[in-house]
């Protein structure tokens, strides 16, 4: 007899039924990377992080109203920060993937950093509890610190005065990473086609090919500011094995001419669909969602141009064969930070770091969904920063308790598997 209303059988279930539609072999790739940590599922699996918060009464204690509404970048963890760069090629640091960005509570993105930190932190050899706590402490204090601060510009973390560890890291991408580098990996013939054989790249079919280079003379008219003249088309390739959590979306590289072969453009063009947090809300909210957001792709670049500081000038949107589609520029600097190669004392200072960019980019998030007015980041002065001992005590409780439950979910999962 089948044991009904468990967590388990609730885990099991919302897996299945969310990668149902994926194609075999993609959807097995997924699992396989899935099953190889709590840190990796967690990734793989946030639709069951949103139907457990959004239920979470506690999120009430400092939020659920209309002033801690903002857009979110909706699948906050520590691997989604990283290096990028701005329109004159300075390079910042801050988060690079806004695939689930939708608007909703801030807490949400919060909890979710807060719990990746500590299932990453017990993955190392130096874990301990106290270690955790005083991490997610420095998480929380350092957010309420800098949207309480905020001003409209926010402006992000750049390479000259970022503190150490991360300094360092971003001066090593400054001197390494180049657009023709970029290229070299991804083409061939003098920077003209891509390179057909790369492991992660595949040809397409003429009628394809043909399809992709009419949709994106056309998806110039979706940048913001419009351009003048549509640059060529050199090449189109499918995008293969990318991600974890949207393993089995559709995904093309397109190589734009530049002004010279060394300055041509990788665009990614990546399939969007709903955020994982829609299912999760209360009907009202789905509504609400479905009627403002009705592409996307667009959805997409609303969330990069109200959260990023620079936002991608190749930034837009398009439509293929009835799918959805963002598209931006594949940046030569973009890098992940890596986290793995921390100390613990290294650890607690990226801790603060991560807190800050979290928090800088709510405070811009914020400015688009209820300007022109800034409430959010006045509600964090009045409201929260009196109460900020209580706010991150509470951060400190939920982090280590859902990474908890994380574990268990895992435990379910690699069950399935066998």
């Amino acid at each position: 007899m089948k044991v009904l209303h468990t967590r388990a059988v609730q885990v099991q279930e919302q897996i299945e039924r969310f990668n149902a539609g994926l194609p075999e072999s993609d959807r097995a790739l997924k699992f396989e990377k899935m099953a190889q940590s709590p840190f990796i599922f967690y990734r793989g699996s946030s639709h069951l992080y949103w139907y457990d918060v959004s239920r979470d009464w506690r999120i009430s204690l400092f939020g659920g109203r209309p002033e801690s509404q903002i857009w979110l970048q909706g699948d906050a963890h520590i691997y989604n920060f990283g290096a990028l760069h701005d329109h004159q090629n300075r390079i910042y640091f801050g988060m690079d993937d806004f695939d689930d960005a939708v608007v909703a509570d801030y807490q949400f993105d919060l909890w979710r950093l807060a719990a990746s930190m500590v299932l990453d932190l017990q993955e190392r050899e130096f874990y301990s509890d106290e270690l955790v706590d005083q991490a997610v402490k420095k998480l929380g204090n350092s957010y309420v610190t800098t949207v309480a601060e905020a001003n409209p510009d926010c402006p992000a973390i750049r390479m000259e005065h970022a503190p150490k560890p991360l300094r360092k890291f971003l001066q090593k991408v400054h001197e390494k990473n180049t657009r023709e580098r970029m290229l070299g990996k991804w083409t061939q013939e003098g920077f003209h086609t891509f390179d057909h054989q790369h492991e992660k790249l595949e040809a397409l079919e003429d009628d394809l090919f043909l399809k992709i280079k009419a949709a994106v003379d056309d998806y110039h008219q979706t940048r913001i500011p419009e351009v003048d003249g549509i640059p060529k088309v050199l090449d189109v390739a499918r995008r293969t094995q990318a991600g974890t959590g949207s393993l089995g979306s559709r995904r093309y590289y397109v190589l734009v001419e530049g002004d010279c072969p060394r300055e041509n453009v990788i665009l990614d063009i990546k399939q969007q669909r709903e955020p994982a947090s829609v299912e999760a809300m209360p009907l009202p909210e789905q509504q609400w969602y479905r009627e403002t957001f009705t592409h996307e792709g667009r959805r997409h670049a609303d969330a990069f141009r109200a959260i990023a500081e620079h936002p991608d000038g190749w930034l837009g949107w398009l439509s293929l064969e009835g799918k959805l589609y963002s598209v931006r520029e594949r940046s030569p600097f973009k890098k992940d930070y890596p986290a793995h190669k921390l100390n613990a004392d290294e650890y607690l200072e990226m801790a603060a770091i991560w807190g800050e960019v979290l928090g800088r980019e709510h405070a811009r998030g914020a400015y688009c969904v209820q300007e022109p007015e800034s409430r959010f980041s006045d509600f964090i002065r009045s409201e929260i920063l009196p109460q900020k001992k209580a706010f991150v005590r509470l951060l400190r409780a939920v982090a280590p308790h859902y990474a908890r439950c994380v574990q268990q979910d895992w435990q379910v999962f690699c069950a399935m598997q066998e």
